[in-house]
């Protein structure tokens, strides 16, 4: 089964508000890899190590700890999510 076959499965399991965000999110990803311009691997690298270096401004700096406390947070909020289950 193909990509296409096993999304159209899953999206027929959402509400007709959430299927039209997911339709407006392809939309989006067909715009955007019709309309991006070639860049150079350079360019690409800079613009990459650019936006690595905001984030890593914006982000405060955490103890491993604090790390070991979040991933594991997060990772309660999404097991038993049922995502290996069709509906």
């Amino acid at each position: 089964m193909g990509y296409a076959e096993l999304i159209q499965q899953r999206v027929q399991c959402l509400p007709a508000d959430k299927q039209a965000e997911v339709y407006d999110f392809v939309e989006f990803m067909v715009k955007r890899l019709s309309t991006s311009p070639i860049q150079s691997d350079e360019l690409r690298k800079q613009g990459i190590m650019a936006a690595l270096a905001a984030a890593r401004q914006a982000w405060p700096p955490l103890a491993p700890s604090e790390i070991d406390q979040i991933s594991t947070n997060l990772r309660s909020q999404w097991e038993g999510r049922g995502w290996d289950r069709p509906c």
